[in-house]
Protein backbone atom coordinates (compact mmCIF):
# COMPACT_ATOMS: atom_id res chain seq x y z
CA UNK A 1 0.00 0.00 0.00
CA UNK A 2 2.81 2.80 0.92
CA UNK A 3 4.68 1.13 -2.49
CA UNK A 4 1.64 2.44 -4.16
CA UNK A 5 1.30 5.85 -2.75
CA UNK A 6 5.19 6.76 -3.49
CA UNK A 7 4.78 6.05 -7.21
CA UNK A 8 1.65 8.14 -7.71
CA UNK A 9 3.13 11.18 -5.80
CA UNK A 10 6.21 10.74 -8.21
CA UNK A 11 4.43 10.61 -11.05
CA UNK A 12 2.31 13.42 -9.71
CA UNK A 13 5.35 15.05 -9.62
CA UNK A 14 7.06 14.29 -12.84
CA UNK A 15 4.35 15.58 -15.00
CA UNK A 16 5.17 19.11 -14.91
CA UNK A 17 8.57 17.96 -15.96
CA UNK A 18 7.05 16.55 -19.07
CA UNK A 19 5.27 19.47 -19.79
CA UNK A 20 8.24 21.63 -20.12
CA UNK A 21 9.86 18.67 -21.91
CA UNK A 22 7.32 18.68 -24.68
CA UNK A 23 7.24 22.84 -25.04
CA UNK A 24 10.90 22.71 -25.25
CA UNK A 25 10.67 19.93 -27.91
CA UNK A 26 7.74 22.00 -30.12
CA UNK A 27 10.47 24.98 -29.55
CA UNK A 28 13.53 23.06 -31.19
CA UNK A 29 11.44 22.02 -33.97
CA UNK A 30 10.61 24.73 -35.17
CA UNK A 31 14.02 26.63 -34.71
CA UNK A 32 14.93 22.91 -37.33
CA UNK A 33 12.01 24.19 -39.79
CA UNK A 34 13.60 28.00 -39.75
CA UNK A 35 17.12 26.76 -40.11
CA UNK A 36 16.05 24.42 -42.92
CA UNK A 37 14.27 27.18 -44.50
CA UNK A 38 17.59 29.51 -44.27
CA UNK A 39 19.52 26.65 -45.33
CA UNK A 40 16.87 25.76 -48.53
CA UNK A 41 17.29 29.33 -49.59
CA UNK A 42 20.98 29.56 -49.23
CA UNK A 43 21.22 26.26 -51.56
CA UNK A 44 19.29 27.79 -54.37
CA UNK A 45 21.64 30.98 -54.56
CA UNK A 46 24.18 28.89 -54.78
CA UNK A 47 22.86 26.70 -57.25
CA UNK A 48 22.14 30.48 -59.08
CA UNK A 49 25.41 31.17 -58.92
CA UNK A 50 26.61 27.63 -60.10
CA UNK A 51 25.08 28.18 -63.02
CA UNK A 52 25.85 31.39 -64.20
CA UNK A 53 29.63 30.86 -63.57
CA UNK A 54 29.14 27.61 -65.80
CA UNK A 55 27.47 30.27 -67.94
CA UNK A 56 29.96 32.54 -67.95
CA UNK A 57 33.21 30.15 -68.59
CA UNK A 58 31.32 28.44 -71.32
CA UNK A 59 30.55 31.85 -72.97
CA UNK A 60 34.31 32.72 -72.36
CA UNK A 61 35.81 29.27 -73.83
CA UNK A 62 33.48 28.80 -76.81
CA UNK A 63 35.71 28.26 -80.45
CA UNK A 64 34.54 27.11 -83.47
CA UNK A 65 34.12 23.37 -83.48
CA UNK A 66 33.72 21.12 -86.37
CA UNK A 67 31.04 18.24 -86.00
CA UNK A 68 30.65 15.51 -88.43
CA UNK A 69 26.94 14.02 -89.05
CA UNK A 70 25.75 10.91 -91.44
CA UNK A 71 22.68 11.47 -93.56
CA UNK A 72 20.71 8.76 -94.59
CA UNK A 73 23.00 8.16 -97.61
CA UNK A 74 25.95 7.72 -95.18
CA UNK A 75 27.57 10.88 -96.74
CA UNK A 76 29.58 12.81 -94.04
CA UNK A 77 28.80 16.31 -93.89
CA UNK A 78 30.84 18.98 -92.55
CA UNK A 79 29.01 21.93 -90.44
CA UNK A 80 31.24 24.71 -88.57
CA UNK A 81 29.79 26.39 -85.67
CA UNK A 82 28.86 30.21 -86.21
CA UNK A 83 29.04 33.28 -83.63
CA UNK A 84 25.08 32.35 -84.18
CA UNK A 85 25.59 29.29 -82.77
CA UNK A 86 27.26 30.07 -79.18
CA UNK A 87 25.41 29.42 -76.08
CA UNK A 88 23.54 32.16 -74.96
CA UNK A 89 23.12 33.32 -71.18
CA UNK A 90 19.76 31.98 -68.86
CA UNK A 91 19.10 32.51 -65.62
CA UNK A 92 17.46 29.78 -63.96
CA UNK A 93 15.26 29.86 -60.98
CA UNK A 94 13.34 26.88 -58.76
CA UNK A 95 9.79 27.16 -59.52
CA UNK A 96 7.09 26.10 -56.90
CA UNK A 97 4.17 25.85 -56.88
CA UNK A 98 1.60 27.67 -54.36
CA UNK A 99 -1.71 25.81 -53.65
CA UNK A 100 -3.96 25.96 -50.52
CA UNK A 101 -4.23 22.42 -49.00
CA UNK A 102 -8.01 22.92 -48.25
CA UNK A 103 -10.27 20.77 -51.00
CA UNK A 104 -11.13 23.44 -53.90
CA UNK A 105 -14.81 22.99 -53.17
CA UNK A 106 -14.35 24.20 -49.95
CA UNK A 107 -13.22 27.52 -51.51
CA UNK A 108 -14.67 29.91 -53.77
CA UNK A 109 -11.25 30.71 -55.68
CA UNK A 110 -8.64 28.66 -56.93
CA UNK A 111 -5.68 30.92 -55.77
CA UNK A 112 -2.72 28.59 -57.47
CA UNK A 113 0.28 30.36 -58.40
CA UNK A 114 3.77 29.63 -59.97
CA UNK A 115 6.24 31.28 -57.80
CA UNK A 116 10.11 32.24 -59.00
CA UNK A 117 12.55 34.19 -56.93
CA UNK A 118 9.99 35.09 -54.72
CA UNK A 119 7.55 36.58 -57.35
CA UNK A 120 4.72 35.55 -58.98
CA UNK A 121 4.95 33.91 -62.52
CA UNK A 122 1.92 33.26 -63.25
CA UNK A 123 -1.79 32.46 -61.63
CA UNK A 124 -3.79 29.22 -62.41
CA UNK A 125 -6.89 30.03 -61.25
CA UNK A 126 -10.42 27.97 -62.90
CA UNK A 127 -10.50 26.56 -66.31
CA UNK A 128 -7.78 26.54 -69.36
CA UNK A 129 -9.12 27.87 -72.17
CA UNK A 130 -7.67 26.97 -75.76
CA UNK A 131 -7.95 28.77 -78.94
CA UNK A 132 -6.73 25.99 -81.03
CA UNK A 133 -8.85 22.78 -82.49
CA UNK A 134 -6.33 20.04 -82.07
CA UNK A 135 -3.57 19.76 -79.57
CA UNK A 136 -0.13 19.92 -80.81
CA UNK A 137 -1.63 19.46 -84.71
CA UNK A 138 -0.17 22.31 -87.49
CA UNK A 139 -3.59 23.85 -88.26
CA UNK A 140 -5.05 24.41 -91.76
CA UNK A 141 -4.07 27.73 -93.47
CA UNK A 142 -7.45 27.70 -94.62
CA UNK A 143 -8.96 27.56 -91.54
CA UNK A 144 -11.10 24.91 -92.42
CA UNK A 145 -10.17 22.30 -89.44
CA UNK A 146 -11.54 24.59 -86.47
CA UNK A 147 -14.50 23.74 -84.65
CA UNK A 148 -16.57 25.80 -86.22
CA UNK A 149 -16.28 24.67 -89.92
CA UNK A 150 -16.54 20.70 -88.89
CA UNK A 151 -19.76 19.64 -90.86
CA UNK A 152 -23.00 20.38 -89.46
CA UNK A 153 -23.99 16.63 -89.37
CA UNK A 154 -22.52 14.22 -87.20
CA UNK A 155 -20.30 16.78 -85.72
CA UNK A 156 -21.19 15.25 -82.01
CA UNK A 157 -18.60 12.25 -83.83
CA UNK A 158 -16.28 14.95 -84.96
CA UNK A 159 -15.76 16.44 -81.54
CA UNK A 160 -14.91 13.24 -80.00
CA UNK A 161 -12.30 12.02 -82.56
CA UNK A 162 -10.79 15.65 -81.86
CA UNK A 163 -11.20 14.96 -77.93
CA UNK A 164 -9.72 11.52 -78.37
CA UNK A 165 -6.96 13.34 -80.80
CA UNK A 166 -6.26 15.63 -77.55
CA UNK A 167 -6.20 13.33 -74.56
CA UNK A 168 -3.77 11.12 -77.43
CA UNK A 169 -1.32 14.14 -77.33
CA UNK A 170 -1.24 14.67 -73.86
CA UNK A 171 0.02 10.66 -73.29
CA UNK A 172 2.43 11.25 -76.34
CA UNK A 173 4.18 14.19 -74.44
CA UNK A 174 4.11 12.89 -71.66
CA UNK A 175 1.90 15.15 -69.74
CA UNK A 176 -0.37 13.76 -67.00
CA UNK A 177 -4.14 14.10 -67.99
CA UNK A 178 -5.68 17.49 -67.31
CA UNK A 179 -8.22 17.08 -64.31
CA UNK A 180 -10.19 20.09 -65.24
CA UNK A 181 -11.97 20.76 -68.22
CA UNK A 182 -10.27 21.68 -71.66
CA UNK A 183 -12.37 24.88 -73.60
CA UNK A 184 -11.90 25.23 -76.87
CA UNK A 185 -13.44 28.29 -78.60
CA UNK A 186 -14.16 28.87 -82.35
CA UNK A 187 -16.02 31.15 -84.38
CA UNK A 188 -15.92 32.77 -87.85
CA UNK A 189 -17.67 35.85 -89.60
CA UNK A 190 -18.19 35.37 -93.29
CA UNK A 191 -19.22 39.02 -95.01
CA UNK A 192 -20.75 38.78 -98.03
CA UNK A 193 -22.07 40.68 -101.52
CA UNK A 194 -23.86 39.54 -104.18
CA UNK A 195 -25.64 40.87 -107.48
CA UNK A 196 -28.74 39.13 -108.68
CA UNK A 197 -31.07 39.06 -111.96
CA UNK A 198 -34.14 37.47 -110.99
CA UNK A 199 -36.44 35.27 -112.70
CA UNK A 200 -38.49 38.29 -114.16
CA UNK A 201 -35.81 40.33 -114.83
CA UNK A 202 -35.56 42.37 -112.10
CA UNK A 203 -31.85 43.00 -110.83
CA UNK A 204 -30.83 42.97 -106.83
CA UNK A 205 -27.81 44.56 -104.91
CA UNK A 206 -27.22 43.12 -101.83
CA UNK A 207 -24.34 43.55 -98.91
CA UNK A 208 -25.05 41.47 -96.42
CA UNK A 209 -23.27 40.01 -93.34
CA UNK A 210 -24.04 36.09 -94.36
CA UNK A 211 -23.04 34.04 -90.68
CA UNK A 212 -21.73 34.88 -88.03
CA UNK A 213 -20.72 32.06 -85.36
CA UNK A 214 -19.36 31.62 -82.12
CA UNK A 215 -18.96 28.37 -81.00
CA UNK A 216 -17.65 26.85 -77.33
CA UNK A 217 -16.94 23.11 -76.65
CA UNK A 218 -15.61 22.22 -73.04
CA UNK A 219 -14.25 18.70 -72.71
CA UNK A 220 -14.50 17.55 -69.27
CA UNK A 221 -12.57 14.46 -69.93
CA UNK A 222 -12.23 11.90 -71.70
CA UNK A 223 -15.67 10.63 -71.76
CA UNK A 224 -17.87 13.80 -71.52
CA UNK A 225 -17.75 16.76 -74.09
CA UNK A 226 -20.43 19.91 -73.91
CA UNK A 227 -20.91 21.87 -77.30
CA UNK A 228 -22.96 25.27 -77.05
CA UNK A 229 -22.42 27.35 -80.82
CA UNK A 230 -24.05 30.69 -80.92
CA UNK A 231 -25.04 31.94 -84.60
CA UNK A 232 -26.20 35.26 -85.83
CA UNK A 233 -29.95 35.01 -87.08
CA UNK A 234 -29.85 36.25 -90.55
CA UNK A 235 -33.07 36.06 -91.72
CA UNK A 236 -35.61 39.12 -92.73
CA UNK A 237 -37.45 40.36 -90.02
CA UNK A 238 -41.10 40.78 -90.51
CA UNK A 239 -41.54 44.31 -90.11
CA UNK A 240 -38.57 47.49 -90.11
CA UNK A 241 -35.06 47.20 -91.62
CA UNK A 242 -33.36 44.34 -91.33
CA UNK A 243 -30.76 45.45 -88.91
CA UNK A 244 -33.31 44.87 -86.15
CA UNK A 245 -32.87 41.37 -86.40
CA UNK A 246 -29.35 41.37 -85.76
CA UNK A 247 -29.70 38.58 -83.26
CA UNK A 248 -28.10 35.84 -81.72
CA UNK A 249 -29.65 32.56 -80.75
CA UNK A 250 -28.53 29.00 -79.84
CA UNK A 251 -27.76 27.00 -83.25
CA UNK A 252 -26.57 24.17 -81.32
CA UNK A 253 -25.91 22.59 -77.94
CA UNK A 254 -25.55 19.73 -77.18
CA UNK A 255 -23.85 17.19 -74.90
CA UNK A 256 -21.73 14.23 -76.15
CA UNK A 257 -20.51 10.53 -74.15
CA UNK A 258 -18.14 8.50 -75.24
CA UNK A 259 -14.73 7.35 -75.68
CA UNK A 260 -13.51 5.70 -78.55
CA UNK A 261 -10.11 4.49 -76.78
CA UNK A 262 -12.40 2.34 -75.00
CA UNK A 263 -15.72 1.92 -76.99
CA UNK A 264 -17.34 2.50 -80.11
CA UNK A 265 -20.41 3.51 -78.80
CA UNK A 266 -21.46 6.65 -78.16
CA UNK A 267 -24.63 8.92 -76.95
CA UNK A 268 -25.90 12.39 -77.55
CA UNK A 269 -28.40 14.62 -76.60
CA UNK A 270 -29.42 18.16 -77.36
CA UNK A 271 -30.10 20.77 -79.76
CA UNK A 272 -28.46 19.48 -83.38
CA UNK A 273 -29.02 18.72 -86.61
CA UNK A 274 -30.44 15.18 -86.68
CA UNK A 275 -27.56 12.39 -88.74
CA UNK A 276 -30.11 12.19 -91.65
CA UNK A 277 -27.38 13.50 -95.03
CA UNK A 278 -24.29 15.08 -95.52
CA UNK A 279 -24.70 17.93 -97.71
CA UNK A 280 -21.25 18.30 -98.57
CA UNK A 281 -19.77 21.38 -100.51
CA UNK A 282 -17.04 24.20 -101.11
CA UNK A 283 -19.93 26.42 -102.90
CA UNK A 284 -20.90 29.88 -101.00
CA UNK A 285 -24.51 28.82 -101.44
CA UNK A 286 -25.86 25.79 -99.78
CA UNK A 287 -26.84 22.54 -101.78
CA UNK A 288 -30.41 22.21 -103.04
CA UNK A 289 -30.71 19.13 -100.75
CA UNK A 290 -29.56 20.73 -97.38
CA UNK A 291 -32.10 23.73 -98.79
CA UNK A 292 -35.47 20.53 -98.72
CA UNK A 293 -34.05 18.20 -96.11
CA UNK A 294 -31.91 19.33 -93.20
CA UNK A 295 -33.37 19.48 -89.82
CA UNK A 296 -32.46 20.55 -86.92
CA UNK A 297 -34.45 19.73 -84.03
CA UNK A 298 -33.77 17.86 -79.92
CA UNK A 299 -32.80 14.52 -80.61
CA UNK A 300 -31.46 11.48 -78.52
CA UNK A 301 -28.99 9.87 -80.77
CA UNK A 302 -27.24 6.67 -80.15
CA UNK A 303 -24.60 5.80 -82.32
CA UNK A 304 -21.68 3.22 -83.67
CA UNK A 305 -18.42 4.83 -84.77
CA UNK A 306 -15.91 2.41 -85.73
CA UNK A 307 -12.53 3.06 -83.56
CA UNK A 308 -10.34 3.00 -86.42
CA UNK A 309 -9.96 6.23 -89.11
CA UNK A 310 -12.06 3.98 -91.63
CA UNK A 311 -14.83 1.36 -91.01
CA UNK A 312 -18.44 1.52 -90.11
CA UNK A 313 -20.47 3.83 -89.07
CA UNK A 314 -24.28 3.94 -87.37
CA UNK A 315 -26.49 6.00 -86.00
CA UNK A 316 -30.38 5.97 -84.78
CA UNK A 317 -32.30 9.01 -83.26
CA UNK A 318 -35.78 10.09 -81.50
CA UNK A 319 -37.34 13.22 -81.33
CA UNK A 320 -40.41 15.15 -80.49
CA UNK A 321 -41.94 16.04 -84.26
CA UNK A 322 -43.48 19.86 -84.23
CA UNK A 323 -46.19 18.51 -86.29
CA UNK A 324 -49.23 17.76 -84.44
CA UNK A 325 -51.06 15.36 -86.72
CA UNK A 326 -50.69 11.81 -85.48
CA UNK A 327 -47.89 10.21 -83.26
CA UNK A 328 -45.52 13.09 -82.16
CA UNK A 329 -42.35 11.09 -82.53
CA UNK A 330 -40.16 11.12 -85.24
CA UNK A 331 -37.01 8.70 -85.77
CA UNK A 332 -34.67 7.80 -88.32
CA UNK A 333 -31.26 6.02 -89.05
CA UNK A 334 -28.42 7.31 -90.96
CA UNK A 335 -25.72 4.17 -91.78
CA UNK A 336 -22.42 4.59 -93.71
CA UNK A 337 -18.66 3.20 -94.49
CA UNK A 338 -15.54 5.47 -94.46
CA UNK A 339 -12.88 4.36 -96.69
CA UNK A 340 -9.13 4.89 -97.31
CA UNK A 341 -6.82 3.04 -99.89
CA UNK A 342 -3.80 4.58 -101.47
CA UNK A 343 -4.40 7.89 -102.21
CA UNK A 344 -8.57 7.42 -102.74
CA UNK A 345 -10.54 8.45 -99.23
CA UNK A 346 -14.21 9.20 -98.95
CA UNK A 347 -17.53 7.52 -97.31
CA UNK A 348 -20.25 6.48 -98.56
CA UNK A 349 -23.94 6.38 -96.99
CA UNK A 350 -27.76 6.16 -96.36
CA UNK A 351 -30.51 7.90 -94.67
CA UNK A 352 -33.44 7.66 -93.27
CA UNK A 353 -36.27 9.81 -91.26
CA UNK A 354 -39.96 8.62 -90.27
CA UNK A 355 -41.14 12.59 -91.02
CA UNK A 356 -38.96 15.24 -93.38
CA UNK A 357 -41.97 17.59 -92.66
CA UNK A 358 -39.62 19.09 -89.73
CA UNK A 359 -37.00 20.02 -92.09
CA UNK A 360 -35.53 23.94 -92.35
CA UNK A 361 -36.53 24.12 -95.64
CA UNK A 362 -40.14 22.39 -95.03
CA UNK A 363 -40.71 24.74 -92.24
CA UNK A 364 -39.82 27.97 -93.68
CA UNK A 365 -39.89 28.67 -97.16
CA UNK A 366 -39.41 32.23 -97.48
CA UNK A 367 -41.83 32.51 -99.74
CA UNK A 368 -43.23 35.65 -101.37
CA UNK A 369 -45.51 37.35 -98.66
CA UNK A 370 -49.78 35.85 -99.10
CA UNK A 371 -47.83 32.35 -101.20
CA UNK A 372 -46.96 29.37 -99.04
CA UNK A 373 -44.42 30.03 -95.85
CA UNK A 374 -43.95 26.42 -94.74
CA UNK A 375 -45.36 24.75 -92.24
CA UNK A 376 -44.15 26.53 -89.09
CA UNK A 377 -45.26 30.37 -90.86
CA UNK A 378 -47.71 31.94 -88.20
CA UNK A 379 -49.40 33.61 -91.43
CA UNK A 380 -49.50 31.29 -94.08
CA UNK A 381 -48.35 28.04 -92.64
CA UNK A 382 -50.34 24.92 -90.68
CA UNK A 383 -48.84 22.48 -88.55
CA UNK A 384 -51.44 19.79 -88.87
CA UNK A 385 -49.51 17.92 -91.35
CA UNK A 386 -48.90 14.27 -91.96
CA UNK A 387 -45.73 12.98 -91.52
CA UNK A 388 -44.22 11.86 -94.70
CA UNK A 389 -40.96 9.47 -94.69
CA UNK A 390 -37.69 10.08 -96.74
CA UNK A 391 -34.47 8.53 -97.66
CA UNK A 392 -30.67 10.07 -98.50
CA UNK A 393 -28.14 8.56 -100.29
CA UNK A 394 -24.94 9.84 -100.45
CA UNK A 395 -21.42 9.76 -100.99
CA UNK A 396 -17.45 11.24 -101.60
CA UNK A 397 -14.47 10.47 -102.77
CA UNK A 398 -11.28 12.86 -102.66
CA UNK A 399 -8.35 11.58 -104.83
CA UNK A 400 -5.10 13.69 -105.10
CA UNK A 401 -6.05 16.76 -105.59
CA UNK A 402 -9.29 16.08 -106.56
CA UNK A 403 -13.00 15.75 -104.94
CA UNK A 404 -15.99 14.53 -106.00
CA UNK A 405 -19.19 14.84 -104.02
CA UNK A 406 -23.19 13.42 -104.87
CA UNK A 407 -25.70 13.04 -102.80
CA UNK A 408 -30.09 12.55 -103.55
CA UNK A 409 -32.47 13.26 -101.21
CA UNK A 410 -36.38 12.58 -101.42
CA UNK A 411 -39.99 11.80 -99.49
CA UNK A 412 -40.76 8.26 -100.14
CA UNK A 413 -44.51 8.70 -100.80
CA UNK A 414 -46.29 11.82 -101.64
CA UNK A 415 -48.06 14.71 -98.96
CA UNK A 416 -51.47 14.92 -98.78
CA UNK A 417 -52.56 17.25 -101.32
CA UNK A 418 -53.86 19.59 -98.84
CA UNK A 419 -50.55 19.34 -97.16
CA UNK A 420 -48.28 20.09 -99.99
CA UNK A 421 -49.37 19.89 -103.33
CA UNK A 422 -47.82 20.41 -107.01
CA UNK A 423 -49.87 20.72 -110.25
CA UNK A 424 -52.63 20.05 -108.46
CA UNK A 425 -51.47 16.74 -106.52
CA UNK A 426 -49.74 15.79 -103.58
CA UNK A 427 -45.88 16.57 -104.10
CA UNK A 428 -43.61 14.13 -103.81
CA UNK A 429 -40.20 16.15 -103.53
CA UNK A 430 -36.67 15.22 -104.43
CA UNK A 431 -33.10 16.62 -104.58
CA UNK A 432 -29.87 15.96 -106.35
CA UNK A 433 -26.73 17.53 -106.18
CA UNK A 434 -23.47 16.52 -107.71
CA UNK A 435 -20.02 18.41 -107.54
CA UNK A 436 -16.38 18.10 -108.80
CA UNK A 437 -13.48 19.92 -106.75
CA UNK A 438 -9.89 20.61 -107.33
CA UNK A 439 -7.39 22.15 -105.29
CA UNK A 440 -4.55 23.52 -106.23
CA UNK A 441 -2.15 27.07 -105.58
CA UNK A 442 -2.77 30.07 -107.07
CA UNK A 443 -0.34 33.44 -106.45
CA UNK A 444 1.10 31.05 -104.24
CA UNK A 445 -1.53 30.53 -101.88
CA UNK A 446 -4.08 27.81 -101.78
CA UNK A 447 -7.09 27.48 -103.92
CA UNK A 448 -9.85 25.64 -105.35
CA UNK A 449 -11.95 25.50 -107.75
CA UNK A 450 -15.03 23.63 -108.18
CA UNK A 451 -18.36 23.35 -110.23
CA UNK A 452 -21.43 21.63 -109.24
CA UNK A 453 -25.06 20.72 -110.95
CA UNK A 454 -28.56 20.38 -108.94
CA UNK A 455 -31.60 19.43 -109.29
CA UNK A 456 -35.22 19.25 -107.60
CA UNK A 457 -38.48 17.75 -108.50
CA UNK A 458 -42.09 19.16 -106.58
CA UNK A 459 -40.10 21.66 -104.93
CA UNK A 460 -42.22 25.02 -106.50
CA UNK A 461 -43.73 25.59 -103.38
CA UNK A 462 -40.50 25.39 -101.33
CA UNK A 463 -39.16 28.10 -103.24
CA UNK A 464 -36.20 25.83 -104.57
CA UNK A 465 -35.40 26.17 -108.54
CA UNK A 466 -35.98 23.01 -110.54
CA UNK A 467 -32.04 23.37 -111.69
CA UNK A 468 -28.72 24.55 -110.47
CA UNK A 469 -25.76 24.94 -112.53
CA UNK A 470 -22.83 26.08 -110.63
CA UNK A 471 -19.28 27.21 -110.00
CA UNK A 472 -16.54 28.53 -107.10
CA UNK A 473 -13.41 29.71 -107.11
CA UNK A 474 -11.65 29.75 -103.32
CA UNK A 475 -8.48 31.29 -102.26
CA UNK A 476 -6.66 31.56 -98.86
CA UNK A 477 -4.96 35.38 -99.29
CA UNK A 478 -4.38 35.38 -95.27
CA UNK A 479 -3.98 32.56 -92.83
CA UNK A 480 -7.05 31.04 -91.34
CA UNK A 481 -9.52 33.48 -94.05
CA UNK A 482 -11.11 32.07 -97.33
CA UNK A 483 -11.64 34.75 -100.47
CA UNK A 484 -14.81 33.10 -102.20
CA UNK A 485 -16.43 34.45 -105.85
CA UNK A 486 -19.75 32.18 -106.70
CA UNK A 487 -21.59 32.34 -109.98
CA UNK A 488 -24.77 30.30 -109.40
CA UNK A 489 -27.66 29.96 -112.77
CA UNK A 490 -30.89 28.82 -112.12
CA UNK A 491 -33.70 27.91 -114.01
CA UNK A 492 -36.98 28.22 -112.23
CA UNK A 493 -40.60 25.56 -113.63
CA UNK A 494 -42.62 25.60 -116.38
CA UNK A 495 -44.77 28.54 -116.39
CA UNK A 496 -47.24 25.90 -116.77
CA UNK A 497 -46.74 24.63 -113.42
CA UNK A 498 -48.31 25.58 -109.64
CA UNK A 499 -47.90 24.42 -106.30
CA UNK A 500 -49.90 25.53 -102.92
CA UNK A 501 -49.39 24.19 -99.40
CA UNK A 502 -51.53 24.00 -96.03
CA UNK A 503 -52.66 26.87 -94.46
CA UNK A 504 -54.09 28.28 -91.09
CA UNK A 505 -57.81 27.39 -90.61
CA UNK A 506 -60.43 28.99 -92.61
CA UNK A 507 -57.37 30.60 -94.70
CA UNK A 508 -56.06 29.52 -98.25
CA UNK A 509 -52.79 30.15 -99.77
CA UNK A 510 -52.16 32.22 -102.62
CA UNK A 511 -50.35 29.49 -105.40
CA UNK A 512 -47.04 29.49 -105.86
CA UNK A 513 -46.33 29.60 -109.59
CA UNK A 514 -43.47 28.58 -111.86
CA UNK A 515 -42.02 31.21 -114.27
CA UNK A 516 -40.01 29.35 -116.64
CA UNK A 517 -37.50 31.95 -116.44
CA UNK A 518 -33.67 31.98 -115.59
CA UNK A 519 -32.14 33.77 -112.54
CA UNK A 520 -28.38 34.77 -112.60
CA UNK A 521 -25.94 35.53 -109.44
CA UNK A 522 -22.61 36.52 -108.79
CA UNK A 523 -21.46 36.45 -105.22
CA UNK A 524 -18.25 37.67 -102.89
CA UNK A 525 -17.36 36.68 -99.86
CA UNK A 526 -14.62 36.87 -97.05
CA UNK A 527 -14.78 34.45 -94.30
CA UNK A 528 -12.95 34.71 -91.35
CA UNK A 529 -11.99 31.65 -88.89
CA UNK A 530 -10.73 31.14 -85.27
Amino acid sequence: MKFKMVLLALICLSSPLYAENDQQLQRQIALLQKQAQLLQTQLEALQKEVVAHKVKQTSKTVKPVVTKTVSKSAKKQVHVRSKKDEMIKYHSSSISVHTPEEHPESIGFYPTALVADNRVVTYIAGTPVVASPYLGDRPAFDGSDYIVNISSINRDIRLMQQRRKLYRAYQTIGYPIPERPIIAISGKAEPVGMMNSDYVGGTNVDLTLGSSEVDVAAALNQNVEAYIAIAYDSNPPDVGPRINNSAFNLNMGFVNIGNLDKTPFYFTAGQLYVPFGRYSSSMISAPLTLNLARTKTRPFILGYKSQEDTGPFVATYIYRSDTTLGRAGVGGANAGYSFAFNEIRGEVGASYISSIDDAAGMQNTAANPGTFGGFGSLLNGNEAVRKTQAVDVYGNMGYDRFNFAAEWVGATQAFRAQDLSFNGRGAKPQALQTEIDMTFRAFNRPSSIGVGYQWTKDALALNLPQQRFIGVFNISIWKDTVESIEYRHEIDYSVNDFANGAAPPGLVNAPTLGTGGTADTVSAQIGVYF
